[in-house]
């Protein structure tokens, strides 16, 4: 876009404003989700993907309220296959479809060459990176728990770009300025 995205009308501004507004919610809820079945630690992570360990099952608990805590957690199994290639095939879709919707919008604005290629590079080896992680996780080895917590920290630092670097131009950027 020759112009850049402040001289839009005001109705393409709202629109585009509205949509990144419904992206960000999203986003911040699927983060919340995978917030609360991992709390984004390597141990419930492993425990999420590969279900509770038998000696985990077999020790007593060292307190009440560890006690109160395991029978509100309730007992994790391991994410079968079908489990696993459903969640996949989900993802596949859906988010390369957001991203590449995103990274459209992305391309109207005047950001740099170097900072568009980044983000752009950024969110496709986050997607990667998390459609691998719970297979790697489950199948591989628990320690590629890591690889799950670099998928996120990938995808949140894209979708914020992908979000705040169109609404910073559309409505506050100037035209001399440069990103």
């Amino acid at each position: 876009m020759s112009g850049g995205m402040w001289l839009l009308p005001v109705s393409n501004k709202i629109f585009f404003t509205f949509f990144l507004t419904i992206i960000a919610i999203a986003v911040g809820l699927g983060f919340l989700t995978h917030y609360d079945r991992t709390g984004f630690s390597f141990k419930k992570t492993e425990r999420y993907y590969c279900g509770d360990k038998d000696e985990e099952l077999d020790a007593p608990p060292v307190s009440i309220e560890e006690n109160n805590a395991r029978l509100q957690e309730g007992l994790f199994f391991q994410k079968t296959y079908r489990d696993l290639l459903a969640t996949t095939h989900t993802h596949i879709f859906s988010i390369p479809i957001v991203i590449f919707i995103l990274s459209r919008i992305m391309s109207m604005t005047h950001a740099r060459e170097g900072l568009k290629i980044t983000i752009y590079s950024g969110s496709f080896s986050g997607i990667l990176l998390n459609l691998a992680s719970p297979w790697l996780i489950r199948y591989v080895c628990p320690h590629f728990v890591a690889v799950s917590i670099l998928s996120c920290i990938l995808l949140i630092l894209s979708f914020g770009a992908y979000i705040f670097i169109p609404l910073y131009e559309m409505w506050f950027r100037k035209e001399h300025d440069a990103l």
